[in-house]
């Protein structure tokens, strides 16, 4: 049975998955890549996307938008009397060179970048980054070398993005191999407790093709941006559960009678 078709009946059918405890670990190791790899492709193609949405559309208002302005001494400088907001598809923009906006005013939905008196702030996907301009170590910014920069990160874009992916690629395999040998073990606390004769190895294939269905619903959630909470509980709870299915179609071993 090929790859292809063993993540078909690994989503479905714990009587397959419990047969795949006999074969090759290198097989079984080669469908955990696959299986990671399938699992990172919408946080890549978002990252991807948000990258050049950031760079594009930041040149457009650091040229057009926002007025002249220097950070220096840890602190933003410009002639604006009043806080800007400026708003491009999924981007916006928070510009307080007044000191009106605080950190904890920054809670707009979707991509939000912004420079206030003393802090830049970046927040995506409900996550934000917070960097004092303190710790530029006295570097002088203006709107023309913020623009060079972001020139120049455009231009390696084509580079820096399969680096990335090969990066987040090997941390998320990572992640899936040490998640898949730990819960391994519940399979052998499982077989045990269901009198299956089952040893680590086998275990450790069952895991690896328990993961399927967790993998493969999470991949869509995140395909549609949405936040499944207390995600890793659930996941736990379906990898067992498929687990558990798939050891109890393993025939018990016969008993001699005395």
């Amino acid at each position: 049975m090929n790859i292809f078709k063993q993540f078909i009946k690994s989503i479905y059918s714990p009587k397959d998955i419990a047969k795949f405890r006999f074969q090759g670990i290198g097989k079984t190791i080669l469908y955990v890549f696959f299986i990671m790899l399938l699992s990172i492709i919408p946080g890549v193609i978002y990252i991807t996307k948000l990258a050049y949405t950031v760079l594009d559309e930041g040149q457009q208002i650091i040229t057009h938008d926002i007025p002249s302005f220097s950070i220096h001494n840890g602190t933003l400088f410009s002639k604006e009397k009043k806080p800007l907001i400026i708003v491009k598809n999924d981007l916006t923009v928070l510009f307080d060179s007044t000191g009106s906006i605080q950190e904890n005013d920054v809670q707009k939905g979707g991509t939000v970048i912004a420079l206030l008196k003393h802090t830049f702030i970046f927040k995506s996907d409900g996550k934000t980054q917070v960097m004092a301009y303190s710790t530029l170590e006295n570097q002088n910014l203006n709107n023309s070398n913020i623009q060079s920069f972001l020139r120049s990160l455009q231009g390696v874009m084509w580079v820096g993005i399969p680096v990335l992916f090969i990066f987040y690629y090997l941390m998320t395999a990572a992640g899936g191999f040490i998640k898949i040998s730990i819960f391994a073990l519940f399979g052998l606390l499982l077989a045990i407790r269901l009198e299956k004769k089952v040893n680590y190895r086998q275990s450790w294939r069952l895991t690896a093709y328990s993961i399927t269905l967790p993998s493969v619903f999470f991949t869509i959630m995140a395909a549609l941006k949405t936040t499944v909470a207390g995600a890793i509980y659930i996941d736990w709870i379906i990898t067992l559960i498929v687990m558990l299915l798939s050891i109890r179609e393993i025939p018990s071993p016969k008993k001699t009678s005395v």
